[in-house]
């Protein structure tokens, strides 16, 4: 492996910013004197363990990555500061929590999300308490000048996602009068996915005190790897039984035959929304596909906008940490699963 890239999950480093369970001086801290350990108990298996519930399965864990390369890139002087780099990761884990809730998810990672096991209150409570937590790190690592940076960038990333969810939920109702297109697409991926790709390359050049020319880069780079990740992580459901066509979902494969407005459009509407597809469905809908090239056209799609992030880099100076970003990006291009 190289130790540079750092491709293996180590739920260890995870620690550093969201501990299987607080420590009194940290809770009293917050809460008071009067707390004790009693609500120290408490609060591990109703705070942390719903989001380790998450982070105990597993997952390529690449959002520290990115973090940790940025900063490299932007020349970040050693040792990189850890619990930068598992911002993102924190923050993604707790917008999963609540995206299942959202979405009535039955799985997660290989075993039931987190609302399924804690209930929906709690889980919900875990995910919001981990966003607020990932801005209380910034306090801990970064110096006044460094973490109000930070906190503009963070204000502006969150708040891009959330816009980019609340289309993902809500666009799937305009499916079926072909209102959506591709483009609308693009639109939604680079806010809802780019986001937290582009908090985690941002968060980590600003640590290392970066010019805002290549924290810009590196922005540009993370929305069009998070379009192509989007893209890739879509096409992957049309071998995996159809989900996005039952639960109407305004995804890439959906809408590159919807755009076009014609018998294929027509025949795929007939379809969408279906509560359980029989497997002669799942069988018509992947032949459908297949004439249509979804497929093929939706590799190309990601090829282009991996092609445009691995360009945003060239502005950058040379060296391992570009060279490993360049490879993630083209890993992606090529529909690597990064979890």
């Amino acid at each position: 492996m190289n130790p540079v890239v750092g491709w293996a999950p180590d739920s260890h480093e995870f620690e550093v910013v969201w501990p299987r369970r607080f420590d009194l001086d940290t809770v009293r801290a917050v809460l008071g004197r009067d707390a004790d350990r009693i609500l120290c108990d408490v609060l591990a298996s109703r705070v942390n363990a719903p989001i380790w519930s998450l982070i105990d399965r597993g997952g390529r864990r690449w959002r520290p990555t990115v973090s940790r390369l940025a900063y490299l890139v932007s020349g970040g002087a050693s040792p990189v500061p850890q619990p930068i780099c598992e911002v993102a990761e924190l923050l993604h884990t707790g917008s999963l929590v609540i995206d299942d809730i959202q979405d009535g998810a039955t799985e997660r990672r290989g075993g039931p999300p987190a609302h399924a096991v804690f209930g929906i209150p709690v889980a919900l409570n875990a995910a919001n308490t981990a966003y607020f937590r990932a801005l209380e790190v910034l306090r801990g690592v970064l110096p006044d000048e460094l973490r109000l940076r930070a906190l503009d960038m963070l204000a502006e990333e969150l708040f891009a996602a959330h816009l980019g969810q609340a289309l993902d939920v809500a666009l799937g109702a305009h499916l079926r009068d072909a209102a959506i297109r591709t483009t609308d697409y693009f639109v939604l991926a680079r806010a809802k996915t780019g986001a937290l790709v582009r908090i985690a390359a941002r968060l980590g050049a600003i640590a290392a005190g970066a010019h805002a020319a290549d924290e810009g880069a590196l922005g540009e780079w993370a929305s069009e790897f998070g379009l192509a990740y989007q893209i890739n992580n879509d096409l992957e459901d049309l071998a995996s039984g159809m989900h996005d066509v039952s639960t109407c979902r305004p995804t890439y494969p959906l809408l590159l035959v919807l755009e076009r407005d014609d018998a294929a459009a027509a025949a795929l509407r007939g379809y969408l929304g279906r509560p359980a597809l029989a497997d002669a469905d799942v069988e018509m809908l992947r032949e459908l596909f297949a004439r249509e090239r979804v497929v093929e056209r939706g590799r190309g799609a990601a090829r282009l906008a991996a092609g445009r992030a691995v360009a945003a880099l060239r502005s950058l100076r040379a060296g391992d940490a570009r060279a490993a970003l360049e490879r993630m990006t083209q890993d992606v291009a090529g529909g690597a699963a990064l979890g």
